[in-house]
């Protein structure tokens, strides 16, 4: 298992003090990004000009309300390897209790299919 540390900023709560719902997602993005780098890989496909890695299916099971100054342990694990296709799914845990739950599947596409497809 892959996982980050992340402490939650003022910024990323609404006005009642708990992280916004789609502030999960940018930190599960950053965790994701964090877990590729872990590899060394030889190529960036975050930047490379022949290949797009898009999400294509996003979802989050919200357990319990994360607050202002919590620090998430943020899990990710494969779960899936298809042809053209993955699966990674992140737990984030405060004070080792489970709290959202997220699930992304993220495709490899070259660009040349894509923008034919525009």
């Amino acid at each position: 298992m892959f996982s980050i540390e992340y402490k939650i900023m003022f910024s990323d709560t609404d006005p009642g003090g708990i992280v916004f719902f789609a502030n999960y997602f940018k930190i599960a993005h950053f965790a994701y990004e964090q877990f590729f780098a872990s590899f060394n890989l030889k190529r960036n496909y975050f930047l490379d000009e022949e290949f797009v890695v898009p999400i294509v299916n996003s979802n989050a099971d919200f357990k319990s309300p994360v607050k202002f100054g919590d620090t998430i342990i943020c899990g990710v694990y494969v779960e899936k390897v298809g042809t053209t296709s993955f699966t990674l799914k992140y737990d984030m845990l405060v004070n080792i209790k489970l709290l959202p739950k997220l699930k992304q599947i993220m495709c490899l596409l070259k660009k040349v299919i894509l923008l034919k497809q525009n």
